[in-house]
């Protein structure tokens, strides 16, 4: 390449705009103080929520872009695309956030706990083992987790695993230590599949909790029809949450195929960590107050039970009277 053809090539490159990793708007309606981004009630479609005295009014961000003739390619409209992706990963967005790293990088924007990387240590080292025995399983229960891996011959297991793996696969010299490296990119990733699975195990919490509260509202009119009606249609979500963490165990269920292509594997993990967190982002706010839950008859309690009747109601009802309705056709 010729120093003319090389400078012009440089010149174009740091032309290009630096890829955005804040939601900065340029349009003065994206400044007004409190406005938001989100969803439209229980649709997909994405509104700009702005305060109006004591109250909000939205509009949906297409009725911004044709009202003040913000250009798709430009930078707002380029934006507004990009928190129409951002919502599958956060609740809201307010101009001047941090775009989701889902989308920068495909890490994910939220944290876990020590725990949940132990949990998904301990799962991986697990799989190696039972891989060993011929009879390999996803152990997601933390007291077998335990009670397995304390066993030293455990230990001497994985670690025959390891060097067995590293054959499989063709590996050469220090083919283990390679296992090794390629399983801790892989736990890097299930460790969030293990902190959704924490979500959906509080869901049995609730659907348990309003048995609690069945046998204090029992004999009370009203309240026991409302919670008999609650505990029905829980057994919606939590048997779609038990199908959806089978299918993503049965994905990454053998670990030769987990290591054979790394890259694959994180990819694959992270479309159902996705699909995963976007569906507990509608449950978390209900969680948080059931960890709260008292379980005596108080006004909480009642608020509590409705709430909980509401948003079942609300995200589960259609998909039960389905169900029912195709049972009724057998």
């Amino acid at each position: 390449m010729s120093a003319t053809t090389g400078d012009a090539a440089n010149s174009a490159e740091s032309k290009k705009p630096a890829r955005a990793t804040h939601f900065t708007f340029r349009h003065p309606v994206f400044s007004v103080k409190g406005g938001y981004f989100a969803y439209m009630g229980k649709s997909t479609e994405v509104g700009f929520h702005l305060p109006l005295g004591d109250m909000f009014g939205v509009a949906p961000i297409n009725r911004i872009q044709d009202e003040f003739h913000l250009d798709p390619e430009g930078d707002d409209g380029r934006l507004l695309q990009i928190v129409s992706d951002g919502l599958r990963y956060v609740s809201t967005i307010r101009p001047g956030d941090s775009i989701p790293t889902e989308i920068l990088d495909g890490t994910a924007s939220w944290s876990v706990e020590e725990r949940h990387h132990e949990l998904a240590t301990n799962r991986l080292d697990l799989q190696v083992w039972s891989w060993t025995k011929g009879r390999e399983k996803v152990i997601a229960l933390p007291q077998i987790q335990d009670r397995i891996t304390r066993d030293p011959e455990t230990r001497k297991a994985i670690e025959a695993g390891l060097r067995a793996l590293a054959e499989q696969l063709g590996h050469g010299e220090g083919g283990a230590e390679q296992v090794k490296f390629q399983l801790e990119r892989v736990r890097r990733e299930i460790v969030y599949i293990e902190a959704l699975r924490d979500r959906g195990a509080f869901t049995k919490e609730i659907a348990a909790g309003l048995g609690r509260y069945n046998r204090l509202y029992g004999n009370i009119n009203g309240v026991e029809g409302e919670i008999g009606r609650a505990r029905a249609l829980m057994r919606m979500p939590l048997e779609l949450f038990r199908k959806r963490f089978a299918e993503v165990d049965a994905r990454t269920g053998q670990i030769l195929e987990l290591l054979r292509d790394v890259d694959a594997s994180i990819h694959r993990i992270r479309e159902d960590r996705d699909d995963l967190h976007f569906d507990f982002m509608a449950w978390d706010g209900l969680i948080e107050k059931w960890k709260d839950a008292v379980y005596e008859r108080t006004e909480a309690a009642l608020a509590l039970i409705k709430e909980t009747y509401r948003f079942l109601a609300t995200n589960y009802a259609t998909s039960v009277a389905w169900t029912l309705a195709g049972q009724r056709l057998h």
